[in-house]
């Protein structure tokens, strides 16, 4: 028996005879958005963002460095200004 007979002895009887089962995972949609984010979300540039986060027109939470802005309030945010131009 030769080295490669051997090795393809061994290749097939370490693999699976079956399919392994696949896990499909629902992708997790984050309830907290970056500056970037909200700004794309809005089409609005990030400093827009910026200005209303320092005005206190949009509420948002500092996580170490970065601020993060919850989606119902930036709705609630898009929401207001709509309401203004009615």
């Amino acid at each position: 028996m030769t080295t490669e007979d051997s090795m393809a002895r061994k290749l097939s009887s370490t693999s699976p005879t079956r399919p392994l089962p696949t896990t499909t995972q629902t992708p997790i949609t984050p309830r907290l958005v970056t500056i970037k984010q909200a700004a794309a979300y809005c089409s609005c540039a990030v400093w827009s963002i910026r200005q209303a986060i320092w005005s206190k027109e949009l509420r948002a939470c500092m996580i170490g460095k970065r601020y993060l802005i919850d989606r119902g309030d930036l709705d609630r945010f898009i929401d207001a200004r709509l309401s203004e131009r009615a």
